[in-house]
């Protein structure tokens, strides 16, 4: 099951709901159990936390790079 975050409007709190593939929440903030919920959409960290995209700074691979991307940012050529 996916995780989603979410911010209250009320208090500004942050928060993360596990909810099945396209389901809303319709739930309250456990913080200040105002209803005014909305979903945050965030981009996920698939090859880890450096940054994104697992080539130095991040990102796509560099217009160098001949293959356009060597899987999992092991190719070196950036």
């Amino acid at each position: 099951m996916p995780t989603y975050d979410f911010k209250c409007e009320e208090c500004g709190h942050g928060f993360e709901k596990n909810l099945a593939m396209g389901a809303t929440f319709d739930g309250k903030c456990p913080k200040c159990e105002s209803g005014k919920v909305h979903k945050v959409f965030t981009t996920a960290g698939v090859l880890g936390s450096s940054g994104g995209g697992g080539f130095p700074g991040g990102g796509m691979p560099p217009p160098s790079c001949p293959t356009g991307g060597c899987g999992g940012g092991m190719c070196g050529l950036g």
